[in-house]
């Protein structure tokens, strides 16, 4: 009889990221307040760029976006800020959208 292997779906894949977006996560659940993507690199010695693409993969634990002072834990974020940092990614998004069928539209009529 073969033996088949198991799978453990419920497990997020590894990450070569995971333990730098713990430490983003430990250090701003540790400091309360926003910490601008600067403070937060001096800090942990981690660029600027790093910072933001660690916060990206933090699966909503750390606060930011267009117009934000910086970076917070979600457990140090008013609502009323969370809510309007989420309403201003939300525009943002649809914004870049939008540009992207516009920018698909012009090309598709370069091809023709």
């Amino acid at each position: 009889m073969i033996d088949q292997g198991q799978f453990d779906f419920s497990a997020p894949p590894p990450s070569s990221a995971a333990p730098e977006v713990d430490l983003l996560i430990r250090h701003l659940l540790d400091h309360p307040g926003f910490h601008t993507a600067h403070q937060l690199a001096q800090s942990l010695d981690l660029t600027d760029r790093k910072i933001r693409q660690l916060a990206e993969h933090s699966d909503g634990l750390i606060v930011s976006g267009p117009g934000s002072p910086g970076y917070c834990h979600i457990r140090h974020c008013p609502a009323e800020k969370i809510a309007h940092i989420a309403d201003t990614l939300r525009s943002q998004a649809r914004s870049m959208l939008s540009r992207s069928i516009r920018l698909r539209r012009q090309a598709h009529s370069l091809i023709r």
